[in-house]
């Protein structure tokens, strides 16, 4: 008995919630109408079943009620017809409206009934898949606290998310939500991030990092400085985009939406045929009914909602359905080297001494006379000795020459570091030895700093801009999918060329502007190649434009490249992109298959009307349940996983 009792308040508690959370939905018209019409068929057909299954069947006061659903049905149904004709728009509901209508004018009142209902359903299911989708967007804003501790001269104040503003420090404690995208300015904390770029694992954040609206604080206390408020935040821009891709239609729902023109009077031409060759008035509305474009009207956008639903998921963030078509459709990936297939950031990869000095007391020394400095040669330097656990002592004089290099004092040593041009240029004695190294390193595609202590040449310092160490296997995966891959830089041809060897990249451009960036993509499209670009920076924005598709490194990439790309990777992880690839792929391939199914089923069912072996019940329930079919091989795509992409 109290399990019963809690079985009892358990849904009693899921019917408010759902109630609360569909509250619109529940309560517009095209759900109450549906639902009314609903039970008045339920009463009728409790009282009289064998009406809708037979024309000679006894009438009786159920005869009436089929009659009210019908017109309670089909009114509804007819408004948005003669709307829908107002506005230019031929949708399927005109042929549906000449059926019931017809049907109600004949007598045939539990058919018209039935016939209503089934639509008004499918209808209202569709509906309902609509508010889910709103609700998950609404769900997003939920996951910002309504308030926020701010930190102020005067002392701490909680303050509404709607009055924050751009700069103010913010408060966040563990267990509490980021509201805002910002800077940490102090503390250290673990941040699940997943909401935003799509990590499973929750992330370190120090002092200096980055941090995003939604994302979860899971420990450690932070002090936040505000860069992005609401609709701005990163948050706020994947559910404004997400929004927008719902909204838009992708070229191909478009050429059906035309196509679907021409159904309605050919639907009603049909039907006219049909009841002059067979005499057969039911056989005409029959037409009507299975004739409607309503399941291929879903072919196209099920599959392309669901596929922008799995990107999401995984930290892509999709702008529009038409990129999907677009993307499946490329053979060529161009990528931008730095910052996209490298880290781009510079990195210590050798020190090579040229005294009696150890490597790590050369080491601490440069670390000593860079510690100041903010360029990011002088801080890979600092990083690389702090990663050995070097305590790097301040330098007593430290003078920056911009372009140039640096000059300091460590202890009793005058330091100075860089390039081999302006070393030489200043009349500093160099080897031709050392100048043959430090040409064979640029040759390589790395780039070489000189330390002199005391004007007297001690060390080369070599650096490298790493790799991602996904960036291969990417390449690999892209060009086994029959995809062609090029690489643009701006650096020049010794660093592109090393770096292509790496990947395998047989095209490869050097020394490129942003302008020839553009001509290249360009080019390259001229040749029938559709192209994708794949970029970080500013000077990437004319590329990312003009491809078929455009696609940004989210985290690290510039706004302008995120505002510009149609795709946008948030975790910054190259390998989304073979599965945005292939997912786009099957979609099409969905869609294909979605259309095809749709056709065939139409055709079958006008083959069985013409024969006499469908009535307008069994062809509204045909009609209805072909649907299912098509959602299903469309909903398959939101599982998909990158462990499928074979």
């Amino acid at each position: 008995m109290n399990r019963f009792k809690s079985f009892c308040v358990t849904c009693a508690r899921g019917a408010r919630s759902f109630t609360r959370y569909y509250r619109a939905f529940l309560l517009d018209p095209a759900t109450l109408v549906t639902l009314g019409s609903a039970l008045l068929l339920l009463l009728a057909i409790g009282l009289n079943p064998l009406e809708v299954i037979s024309d000679k069947a006894p009438l009786n006061a159920a005869h009436w009620l089929y009659l009210a659903a019908a017109l309670l049905g089909s009114g509804y149904i007819w408004w948005s017809a003669v709307r829908g004709i107002r506005e230019g728009d031929f949708t399927a509901d005109i042929p549906v409206s000449l059926a019931t209508l017809a049907a109600i004018l004949i007598g045939q009142y539990a058919a018209a009934a039935v016939v209503a209902v089934l639509l008004l359903v499918g209808g209202l299911l569709e509906e309902f898949v609509a508010a889910r989708a709103g609700h998950a967007l609404e769900d997003l804003a939920g996951l910002l606290p309504d308030r926020v501790t701010v930190r102020r001269p005067g002392g701490d104040a909680i303050v509404s998310l709607q009055s924050l503003q751009v700069g103010e420090i913010i408060l966040v404690r563990p267990g509490e939500r980021v509201a805002v995208d910002g800077e940490i300015l102090s503390g250290s904390a673990t941040i699940n991030q997943a909401v935003i770029t799509g990590e499973s694992i929750a992330v370190e954040k120090q002092v200096g990092d980055r941090v995003y609206a939604g994302s979860l604080n899971e420990n450690g206390a932070l002090e936040v400085r505000t860069v992005q408020v609401g609709e701005f935040t990163t948050l706020g821009q994947i559910r404004r985009l997400v929004a927008q891709a719902q909204a838009n239609k992708a070229p191909i729902e478009r050429t059906l939406d035309r196509y679907a023109r021409f159904y309605t009077p050919a639907a009603i031409l049909l039907g006219l045929v049909l009841w002059v060759w067979s005499g057969d008035v039911l056989r005409a509305i029959t037409v009507l009914i299975v004739f409607c474009p309503c399941v291929m009207a879903l072919a196209t956008p099920t599959a392309l909602v669901a596929s922008i639903g799995n990107a999401a998921m995984r930290g892509s963030l999709v702008k529009r359905g038409a990129t999907i078509e677009a993307l499946a459709k490329v053979n060529t990936v161009i990528f931008d080297k730095t910052g996209t297939l490298t880290l781009g950031n510079p990195q210590l990869v050798d020190l090579i001494t040229l005294n009696d000095l150890s490597e790590n007391e050369l080491l601490l020394i440069a670390a000593a006379a860079e510690k100041v400095s903010e360029h990011p040669l002088g801080r890979s330097v600092l990083n690389a000795a702090l990663n050995k656990s070097m305590q790097v002592p301040d330098p007593e004089d430290f003078e920056v020459l911009t372009g140039s290099g640096v000059r300091a004092v460590v202890g009793t040593k005058n330091v100075m570091l860089g390039k081999l041009d302006w070393l030489s240029g200043a009349g500093l004695p160099l080897a031709d030895e050392i100048c043959d190294r430090v040409d064979a390193f640029s040759a390589a595609g790395r780039m070489v700093i000189i330390m002199l202590l005391d004007r007297s040449p001690a060390a080369l310092l070599v650096f490298e801009d790493g790799l991602r160490p996904e960036s291969k296997p990417v390449l690999m995966r892209l060009q086994k999918m029959g995809l062609s891959t090029v690489l643009l830089s701006g650096d020049h041809s010794q660093t592109v060329q090393r770096v292509a060897a790496e990947l395998g990249i047989d095209e490869f451009y050097a020394g490129v502007l942003p302008q020839q960036k553009l001509e290249v993509v360009r080019r390259l499209q001229s040749e029938g190649r559709s192209v994708v670009f794949v970029g970080d920076g500013i000077n990437d924005g004319p590329a990312l434009a003009s491809a078929d598709v455009g696609i940004s490194m989210g985290l690290g990439g510039s706004d302008l490249a995120i505002e510009t790309a149609e795709i946008s990777l948030l975790s910054d992880d190259l390998t989304r992109l073979p599965h945005l690839i292939y997912l786009a792929r099957l979609a099409m391939r969905a869609i294909r298959q979605n259309l095809a199914f749709s056709l065939g089923v139409l055709a079958l069912a006008v083959f069985l009307t013409v024969l006499g072996f469908l009535s307008p019940v069994s062809g509204a329930l045909l009609h209805e349940l072909s649907s299912i079919p098509v959602i299903a091989n469309s909903a398959r795509l939101i599982t998909l996983k990158e462990e499928n992409l074979n």
